[in-house]
């Protein structure tokens, strides 16, 4: 009795012991989606524009004003970034890059000369000790490496015999001082004039501490200068090519610039240069006219009231105390609202993507992934038509629904305006993109319907152009200006969501409709063994499979799950093929020999077959799971009522029953009653 008591004592505290491993699981799964979630929004709210307060939102270029602005007080009208830039380039495009002239030739003159006698001292010592000489020709080469020890020209500067004469070597090196002279005079630029970035084409070139400027064309760099002096060469050896290449080589080797660039000087007066640009472009009086009601708002007024907006937000930064946190708080309390939302549409829609921490985290990565290329296009003044919100929409529709996707689309919209600086009007380009997107990112079935999804896209951004361009209006060349970038980014985001969608499905476990296109392919080993070993299975699975997906879009679920799943659910008949009606084709029904019981067993056995089968294969869970809920709780009819006609033993429903569970989607379920 003692021992009975213990065993349920120690079954309780079991129980009890897994009960509360779950409610720990469960509420540490809580606690990582709440620190995700905020993690999340903190992250995005960093990333709003600082310096500028949100008042004039929605006074957009183009619209019309709805209220009167005065100045409250005196300020500088700020150039946009863009025309700030600009300025900065062209002050910095007259800041010319500065080389010192070194009068080197003296030095060049003497190598040269230095050269020449030990040339001359090893002929010398040829004419009595050839082995010696060849030995001091090879240290030669190596101190003046104008060519490898066993060339030719070696050989030509020191066989006596068979080698240029004195004379000739005498002759050569004159020519080539002289020639060096020439160039030299002129001026070699010690760096490439290719790598000078400067539209004027000009160089400041300090001689005797006097700086002037001077064409770029006056100089020569070593690319210009050595085939000068190989010009030289030929026009004084027309007809012996032998000495004109000894005298190149000898040349390339001594001539040096003499117009060094002074990089870390340049460098620094750019950076003089740069400080001396405007930030403005004008001033606002106290008490003047910014916009009167009902009138047109021009890019002129546009540009006051942000200069107006930043202003006033550098003014409370000055200020401090609160007034020094409210925009942040307001920015913190706009991501909230927005992804607050968003989650509580993805509870009502989807709970079980809610209440799974591994998709809450991916749903975080994707929002995240979309805000930080905002950011980062927004930092670089890059045109906003770049920004792929588009790209966030296709995935949420691809990994969850139309639904969600839609859901994404506006969110991102939303969440995309402020981070641009709070320009809404940016807001509409961005929703209209992305539902675009959600439309035929869902009707892919293959890489035709892929390259629509890119030419509809395209269309969608140029169509945006258009629209907001003449609301707006815009000049037309600033419209076409921007159309590149629109193509850019119609073209790059279906195929960029296409290319991450993979690592999506093995990081995370999910499964696309990309993975269910390559599933469906008939020439799949497993659907191929399956048309092999069992036909009959086969053919009833295509036939479920058409049938599943005209009743799936009939109910709008997922109809290439439903299709995909249909092609897989029977797969567990393949080892006892013959045991199944489809498969018998007038031959003789094995089961008339079984025991109801055993024929039950059999029937039932092919589900859990269908599930190794699918775990060796390394089908996806969706599909696994429409195999293990095909046949639900069913009852197998046929041998349960020829159980209890022949009363051989007590017939019991429960051992009769398919072991479910029953249908947990609505795919399973078309495909069950299909």
């Amino acid at each position: 009795m003692k021992i009975f008591i213990n065993i349920k004592k120690i079954k309780r505290l079991i129980r009890l012991n897994k009960d509360t491993s779950e409610k720990v699981s469960h509420n540490f799964d809580k606690l990582v989606r709440w620190l995700v979630f905020t993690a999340l929004i903190v992250t995005i709210t960093l990333m709003f524009p600082q310096g500028r307060t949100p008042q004039f939102a929605d006074m957009i270029e183009g619209s019309i004003s709805t209220r009167r602005i005065v100045a409250p007080f005196s300020f500088e009208i700020l150039k946009t970034e863009p025309e700030y830039q600009d300025d900065i380039k062209k002050t910095i495009d007259k800041v010319y890059p500065l080389f010192l002239k070194k009068d080197n030739f003296n030095d060049i003159k003497n190598e040269t000369i230095n050269f020449f006698n030990e040339i001359y001292k090893i002929r010398y010592i040829f004419q009595g000790d050839q082995k010696k000489a060849m030995s001091l020709k090879d240290s030669l080469a190596v101190k003046y490496p104008i060519s490898k020890p066993g060339d030719n020209i070696w050989n030509q500067l020191i066989n006596t015999r068979k080698g240029l004469k004195k004379w000739q070597l005498e002759k050569l090196q004159n020519q080539i001082i002289g020639i060096m002279r020439d160039i030299l005079a002129v001026g070699v630029l010690s760096v490439n004039k290719s790598g000078i970035d400067n539209p004027d084409k000009y160089v400041v070139v300090i001689t005797g501490g006097k700086e002037k400027q001077q064409p770029l064309s006056n100089y020569y760099d070593l690319s210009e200068a050595l085939p000068k002096a190989a010009e030289q060469l030929k026009a004084l050896y027309s007809r012996d090519n032998n000495i004109i290449q000894i005298g190149y080589k000898i040349t390339s080797y001594f001539l040096r610039p003499n117009l060094i660039y002074l990089k870390k000087l340049h460098e620094e007066r750019i950076q003089q240069a740069r400080a001396t640009v405007p930030r403005s472009s004008g001033f606002v009086y106290k008490n003047e006219k910014i916009v009167d009601r009902n009138e047109r708002i021009t890019s002129d007024i546009r540009k006051k009231l942000i200069s107006l907006a930043t202003v006033t937000a550098e003014r409370r930064k000055e200020e401090g105390g609160l007034k020094n946190i409210t925009p942040f708080i307001g920015k913190f309390f706009f991501v909230l609202a927005i992804l607050l939302i968003f989650s509580f549409f993805i509870k009502a829609d989807r709970p079980e993507v809610f209440d799974n921490t591994k998709m809450m985290i991916l749903i975080a990565l994707i929002i995240m992934l979309v805000a930080t290329l905002t950011f980062v296009i927004h930092k670089l003044n890059a045109s906003e038509y770049l920004v792929p919100t588009a790209l966030g929409a296709m995935l949420f529709t691809t990994l969850f629904d139309l639904n969600v996707g839609f859901m994404a689309a506006a969110m991102l919209s939303i969440l995309v305006g402020g981070l641009w600086g709070n320009e809404f009007n940016f807001t509409v380009i961005a929703f209209f993109t992305g539902i675009v997107g959600v439309v035929t990112i869902k009707r892919v079935r293959g890489r035709r319907q892929l390259v629509l999804v890119i030419l509809y896209l395209i269309a969608a951004y140029i169509f945006s152009i258009l629209f907001m361009g003449f609301l707006r209006s815009i000049d037309y060349s600033a419209i076409f200006k921007e159309m590149p970038f629109a193509a850019f980014t119609g073209l790059i985001t279906p195929i960029v969501a296409y290319g991450i969608l993979p690592l999506i499905e093995m990081v995370f476990g999910v499964t696309t409709d990309f993975s269910l296109l390559e599933l469906s392919d008939l020439n799949h080993p497993l659907l191929k063994k399956l048309s092999l070993e069992a036909h009959g299975t086969y053919y009833h699975s295509i036939n479920v499979g058409n049938l599943a997906e005209a009743g799936a879009q009939a109910i709008n679920a997922n109809s290439l799950l439903a299709r995909v799943g249909s092609y897989y659910h029977d797969i567990g008949k393949i080892e006892k093929a013959e045991y199944f009606i489809e498969n018998q084709l007038g031959s003789k029904n094995p089961h008339e020999k079984l025991a109801p019981r055993m024929s039950a067993l059999i029937l039932a056995n092919h589900v859990k077959r269908g599930l190794e089968l699918a775990d060796e294969y390394k089908l996806p869970k969706r599909v696994k799971d429409i195999i293990a809920q095909h046949q639900g709780t069913s009852l197998m009819n046929y041998f349960y009522d020829k159980a209890v006609k022949e009363k051989k033993e007590e017939a019991s429903e429960a051992d009769y029953r398919y072991l479910g569970p029953k249908p947990q989607t609505k795919e399973a379920a078309i495909v069950m009653l299909a």
